[in-house]
């Protein structure tokens, strides 16, 4: 367990890395676009659909460094002047290292997944750090996202070295005995469905940069004690503990702070578990689980930059009644005794 979370805590910070790159462009050129929101949903297609195919070509191709890859990508994007250009290959690579970190977080664990929570955690923080870095107007943003990127891609192949359990296969085992088709449909609708809640809970506290940090950190450190609590507890007693502790929470928390932040960490908890539900099904391909849950999040975010509810009621409403429809479908996908 100890290396399995070496290597999560050296992919969290490549992950944040990663996200600062990639929020830095957004925030920084691409923004000012007239066209801004218009890219910001082209980069998240780009970037969460591609992950289930590079997951396939990682799972094949094992000896295959798509972090080192993906860093390189990155690094690119950020020098070319073409703000479309641009946004393909930030896209690309940000994929592209999220496939690795999967890889590497999933295999060989020895049915933990502490580490890959560590990983995926590691993101939230970087996408504050880069919406930050991007609005501040920094000249020396471009450099530190170039630096961290660098830093990134020699921290994969020195795990890749080091990384002997890539040959294995995911060894989680938490499914029930419904059929596959059933339970990945169960999965990736748990997926989509959470992945709209996440932008429909009402924050109207959110106005200034500090808490636009506190909100990020507590989603971070909620998925990281998802994968905690879940070896601990059970993922069946963790995805009860999140929707049903976490529901008041967010429902009484709009003009309150530490209270939606409470209801925001628990409900960040349930990431870890659908990515658990779905290597139970695919062992011997984790990247292209992996990408199966980035595609759920598009289908769930995508409506987002299209509708979403306009009053405190309406939040509350599609909080309560998505959170019913999350709660059965991810729960029953996993044996009682997991």
């Amino acid at each position: 367990m100890r290396r399995s979370l070496f290597i999560g805590i050296a992919y969290s910070f490549i992950h944040f890395s990663v996200e600062v790159a990639s929020f830095y462009l957004l925030f920084s050129r691409i923004s000012t676009n007239d066209y801004s929101w218009l890219f910001a949903l082209s980069f998240d297609a780009l970037a969460f659909i591609p992950q289930s195919i590079f997951g396939i070509v990682s799972d094949k191709y094992q000896k295959l460094n798509l972090g080192a890859i993906g860093c390189l990508v990155m690094i690119s994007s950020l020098i070319i002047k073409n703000d479309v250009i641009s946004l393909i290959l930030l896209a690309t690579g940000n994929a592209l290292v999220h496939v690795d970190g999967a890889q590497h977080t999933l295999r060989g664990t020895n049915g933990k997944i502490t580490p890959n929570a560590v990983f995926v955690g590691g993101g939230s923080f970087g996408v504050i750090t880069g919406q930050l870095l991007g609005k501040s107007g920094i000249a020396s943003g471009l450099w530190i996202s170039v630096l961290l990127l660098v830093i990134s891609g020699v921290i994969t192949c020195f795990v890749r070295n080091k990384n002997h359990a890539l040959q294995q296969p995911a060894q989680f085992s938490i499914t029930t005995d419904k059929s596959i088709g059933f339970i990945v449909l169960c999965a990736f609708i748990g997926v989509v469905v959470r992945g709209y809640i996440g932008y429909a809970i009402p924050t109207e506290w959110n106005k200034t940069a500090i808490q636009a940090v506190a909100l990020f950190v507590f989603m971070g450190i909620g998925k990281i004690l998802g994968g905690v609590l879940s070896d601990a507890i059970g993922f069946k007693k963790l995805t009860f503990l999140s929707f049903l502790v976490g529901l008041p929470f967010l429902l009484a928390g709009n003009n309150r702070m530490v209270v939606s932040l409470i209801g925001v960490a628990f409900f960040s908890m349930t990431m870890p578990v659908t990515v658990a539900i779905l290597s139970s099904v695919f062992p011997k391909q984790p990247g292209f689980a992996f990408g199966i849950t980035t595609l759920g999040l598009f289908v769930g975010i995508a409506p987002v930059f299209f509708i979403m509810p306009e009053t405190l009621l309406q939040h509350q409403i599609v909080v309560v009644v998505l959170t019913l429809i999350a709660l059965p479908l991810i729960s029953v996908c996993i044996k009682k005794e997991c």
